[in-house]
């Protein structure tokens, strides 16, 4: 026994979620890679500098032979938070979506039990009930 499918939009939002966060994952690594080979020209300091005091600090920390390494490891590790929350985001849809399904599932069977377990009995009008004398 099948079930209709319902509220598709919420399925195109749960699948949505799912790809973005792939998507985040392939620029997430990307840009990890980036930053970490920004050193190489100096590029990662120079673009930080731009950032106004926060910037400068981080600037002085990027300009070192390791600076862009971290800074890779750094976009890797909030890109991978980032994606693990999207892709979460979209499995719980589809998780509350599939609980529904069988509960709507469970409950037409459950109904079908008991209207199978039912005895379809006539009551005679003609005597009365059984407990009361039949008068005229």
């Amino acid at each position: 026994m099948t079930v209709p499918r319902r509220f598709g939009v919420l399925r195109f939002i749960g699948t949505l979620l799912k790809v973005l966060a792939w998507i985040v994952l392939i620029l997430t690594i990307l840009a990890a890679i980036g930053a970490a080979l920004a050193n190489v020209n100096g590029g990662l300091a120079a673009i930080l500098n731009q950032l106004g005091p926060a910037g400068l600090v981080l600037s002085q920390i990027a300009a070192t032979p390791a600076g862009g390494i971290v800074a890779g490891i750094l976009t890797l590790l909030f890109g991978l938070i980032y994606f693990l929350i999207l892709y979460a985001s979209g499995e719980s849809f589809h998780m509350q979506l599939a609980v529904e399904e069988n509960t709507r599932l469970t409950a037409a069977l459950l109904l079908r039990m008991h209207q199978d377990s039912q005895q379809e009995t006539r009551p005679s009008y003609a005597s009365g009930f059984s407990n009361e004398p039949f008068e005229r």
